[in-house]
């Protein structure tokens, strides 16, 4: 997918990207929410959710076991056609865990946006883990 879209649009999906990772680096899960629709679906190789309550639960159900995250990320496209866009994007986490542990991942996520009263939103967000390092035994 190509860079498509006009560079203001461009410029506020990429910030809405800089929201969920800052929110995701420190675990301000309300943060996080908000970067979704109401009836956003998040989609990984551990779960399937979708609407707030459900990325809610999905988000307290990982946060039960970490301690801190470190989530970096990297746009690859953005393709905008008028109030809705698809783009690409990839992501480099490591997850410190309450009993010591690390587990280190890296993927890259599918997503569906949508323009909401003047602000980009996430419709879907598919995650495929392409390296996982789990913690040592």
């Amino acid at each position: 997918m190509p860079f498509t879209g006009s560079i203001e649009d461009q410029l506020l999906i990429r910030q809405l990207y800089g929201r969920y990772t800052d929110a995701s680096w420190r675990g301000d899960r309300e943060e996080w929410l908000s970067c979704f629709t109401e009836d956003g679906r998040w989609t990984s190789h551990l779960f399937d959710c979708a609407g707030k309550d459900e990325l809610r639960a999905t988000w307290d159900g990982l946060w039960k076991d970490w301690d801190n995250v470190a989530f970096l990320t990297d746009i690859g496209s953005i393709e905008i056609a008028g109030d809705t866009a698809k783009a690409r994007s990839f992501a480099r986490e490591i997850v410190q865990l309450k009993n010591g542990g690390i587990f280190k991942l890296c993927g890259h996520y599918d997503d569906d946006l949508v323009r909401r009263g003047g602000n980009w939103l996430f419709a879907s967000r598919a995650y495929r883990a392409v390296i996982m390092e789990p913690p040592a035994e």
